[in-house]
């Protein structure tokens, strides 16, 4: 009987939860195919069936971490009807997923290993960089940033956030400071009257 495209899928789900386990807790050079098939309780052709190898598993591992953060990002700040605070609330909840030990050991130690630092960086800024720019212009369009934001400023401001929880989760200061400072960067961006708005 043909497995159905919903069972396929589970199978699929049940694999990458396996993997990204097994990836977080020990690291990728530890985890072997074989660990991960008895973990989602499959065999490793069905393992194969849907990942060509290790490193495609760990891609797809890794790209789905970055989706999830990014779905965690969006959804703080639309809880806020004002631009500034959807701004603060989101960038917070970017640099609290940032400080979680299995997004370090998988976004940040194991992923520009495995997947080299241009695809690294590539899915890492499409996501993440695209969020601050638009933050950054949600920002602008409300009068907060003196200056239309560009993408340099979106780059370095995305890389100051996502270092600060970083720090965070090796434990190289305390979050709120480390986001207390991340927003007097952006303060320095807005008009005087504004600052209060990013507090």
């Amino acid at each position: 009987m043909k497995r159905t495209a919903q069972e396929a899928a589970e199978t699929r789900k049940s694999i990458l939860a396996a993997a990204r386990a097994l990836f977080a807790e020990g690291g990728y050079a530890a985890v072997s195919t074989t660990e991960v098939a008895d973990r989602a309780g499959v065999t490793r052709g069905a393992l194969y069936h849907h990942f060509g190898d290790k490193a495609e598993l760990f891609r797809a591992v890794f790209s789905n971490l970055e989706t999830e953060l990014n779905e965690r990002v969006t959804a703080q700040a639309l809880a806020h009807d004002d631009p500034a605070a959807a701004f603060v609330a989101g960038c917070r909840a970017w640099m609290d997923f940032a400080a979680r030990t299995d997004y370090r050991r998988i976004a940040v130690v194991d992923a520009p290993a495995v997947l080299g630092h241009e695809e690294w960086h590539a899915v890492d800024a499409s996501i993440g960089l695209a969020s601050m720019q638009g933050g950054l212009k949600a920002l602008h369009r409300a009068g907060v940033l003196a200056e239309r934001p560009d993408r340099a400023l979106a780059t370095v401001l995305f890389g100051a956030l996502t270092e600060a929880g970083l720090a965070a989760a090796r434990g190289d200061g305390e979050p709120d400071e480390l986001f207390g400072a991340f927003l007097e960067l952006v303060k320095h961006l807005a008009r005087p009257g504004a600052r209060a708005a990013l507090a």
